[in-house]
């Protein structure tokens, strides 16, 4: 799935989901506010009720104004008693903050209620008529504490706030983890399609060079038979000439067997090894085909480290890797080692040569890819089979001017 088409189905509807979450939760705070005023006000009116009844009573018994305030019992939430004259004046008054009774008669009319302001936040006012017996007019002016209703209004949004930040984040983890996820299947997916066309194309190159190695052989074992008979019947003078061709004749069955190995699927057949013994093995078939650059050869190997593969094999692919250390540096010494590494086996071959081009490097493992001017482009490849068959990996890294080491990693017996 593309990047867009991932935005479109997976991120913009999480966007509206929380664009609506959110919206959902500011609508509930707002709603929340507005019921919490309205249920304090229901409240504060039958506390002024049942307030005015008990005042209006002390009154009409003479009972001065302050004695009948103080007499009053208040609920713990009235922040403030005030009892006023007709004009709005004040006779007596009790309040919880230290003495302070915050006022706003100027557009308070009997019977209405309202917010106003105050040190301990916001305070909900009520102002209502007490007439006594005689007829005297007061006024019962109370206040209502909103703490607990801001409070609760304050937690809702913290934690409208806590979620929307944890609705984000989680998202935020998922979408990273669902980028994360699709860029890998895309890797994965142009990885085998650059197999699923690699193979194709080896299938195809497979089937060219099995036919042409096939009509070449049969020509040249016969052509090898007519130079032998000709050897056995041609002057002194010429036996030279016959001789090189011969040679070349092997030479081209060489490549021509090089390549039918390239092509060949390996089936290596395990047995236990001692890789000391393989890479000594490997080292002796190197000096029997060139003795003179096998003198550079320096090999380091762990005791005893022990592996299970195709001997027959596995010293055919170092021999390729000694063979491209060799030609690529002239007359410093060429390393081999192996080692022990956890449950693996790792085999070395470092050279001091040159190095290989960059643009190289990533084409180096392929089948008929080569540098060289009378290379085939079949070894490097050939190596990279064998090592894959034995459960194996093998990489290269070079730098210009340094040298070009291949590591090999291969299972433990």
């Amino acid at each position: 799935m593309k990047r867009r088409n991932v935005f479109l189905f997976f991120v913009l509807p999480f966007l509206g989901v929380f664009v609506f979450f959110s919206l959902a939760s500011f609508l509930g705070q707002a709603d929340l506010k507005k019921r919490t005023e309205v249920l304090v006000r229901d409240q504060l009116l039958a506390t002024a009720d049942i307030l005015r009844v008990t005042v209006s009573h002390l009154l009409d018994e003479g009972t001065p104004p302050d004695e009948a305030l103080a007499s009053v019992l208040s609920g713990e939430d009235i922040y403030f008693m005030a009892l006023l004259d007709a004009e709005k004046n004040v006779l007596a008054w009790n309040s919880r903050y230290e003495g302070y009774l915050p006022l706003s008669l100027r557009e308070a009319q009997p019977g209405e209620s309202g917010i106003i302001d105050s040190p301990a936040g916001k305070i909900f006012s009520e102002l209502s008529t007490v007439t006594t017996k005689d007829g005297r007019r007061f006024h019962l002016y109370l206040g209502y504490a909103l703490t607990g209703m801001e409070e609760m209004i304050a937690l809702s949004r913290r934690t409208a706030f806590l979620l929307s930040g944890l609705v984000l984040l989680a998202g935020a983890l998922f979408f990273r983890g669902l980028f994360q996820l699709q860029s890998r299947f895309m890797s994965k997916a142009r990885e085998a399609e650059t197999e699923r066309l690699e193979k194709e194309r080896f299938r195809e190159i497979s089937a060219f060079t099995s036919g042409v190695a096939h009509e070449i052989k049969n020509p040249l074992n016969s052509l090898a038979l007519l130079i032998e008979l000709l050897l056995q019947k041609a002057p002194p003078e010429a036996r030279g000439n016959l001789e090189l061709g011969k040679s070349q004749v092997r030479t081209i069955a060489r490549i021509v067997d090089r390549f039918s190995s390239a092509v060949k699927p390996v089936r290596p057949i395990a047995t236990a090894l001692d890789l000391e013994g393989l890479l000594r093995l490997a080292a002796g078939s190197f000096a029997a085909e060139d003795p003179e650059s096998s003198t550079r050869l320096r090999v380091a190997v762990e005791p005893g480290v022990r592996l299970t593969g195709d001997g027959d094999l596995l010293v055919q692919a170092l021999l390729n890797l000694l063979k491209n250390a060799v030609e690529a540096s002239s007359s410093t010494p060429i390393w081999v080692e192996g080692r022990r590494n956890n449950k693996r086996v790792e085999i070395w071959v470092r050279d001091e040569g040159p190095g290989i081009p960059p643009e190289a490097m990533a084409r180096i493992f392929e089948p008929f890819y080569t540098t060289k001017e009378k290379g085939t482009g079949i070894g490097l490849f050939l190596t990279k089979k064998i090592i894959e068959a034995h459960g194996g990996t093998i990489e290269a890294r070079s730098r210009e001017g340094e040298g070009t080491e291949f590591r090999i990693e291969l299972p433990g017996a």
